[in-house]
């Protein structure tokens, strides 16, 4: 038959063990309805961090193209600057060689009066010897 203080002795161990075993199993159920609960929300910060990642990236972005914008307008502006330096540069050149030009003719104009009024006088020339200038 069946010893009754070996079968006292399982069923005490027994209730002492089962609400230990209860408590355990539902601590495990509270676990697992949290799981779902904290990976919801590690899957919506890492959303929401993509989000502002590409958003800045996309604010980057911007920024990159206004600075090629910027730069090829500033390009534009020197090369423009540079055109109009050339012109004001030949203008002034072209004036400055027509003054000489003019001085010039007018210096050979006075010089063609000396040798025709010296013609006329029937004065002989004069030959230079380099070596004595």
């Amino acid at each position: 038959m069946v010893d009754e203080r070996a079968m006292l002795t399982v069923v005490d161990e027994m209730r002492i063990r089962i609400p230990e075993e209860i408590r355990e199993a539902r601590r495990v159920m509270r676990q697992r309805d949290q799981i779902p609960q904290a990976a919801q929300m590690e899957a919506e910060r890492i959303v929401q961090e993509a989000r502002e990642q590409s958003e800045q990236m996309i604010r980057d972005e911007e920024i990159v193209k206004q600075a090629e914008a910027h730069a090829l307008n500033l390009v534009q502006e020197a090369e423009e600057r540079l055109d109009a330096s050339r012109e004001e540069m030949d203008l002034y050149a072209l004036t400055m060689l027509r003054d000489l030009e003019g001085r010039l003719e007018s210096h050979l104009t006075s010089i063609r009066r000396g040798v025709a009024a010296l013609d006329q006088g029937e004065v002989e020339p004069v030959e230079f010897d380099e070596e004595s200038a």
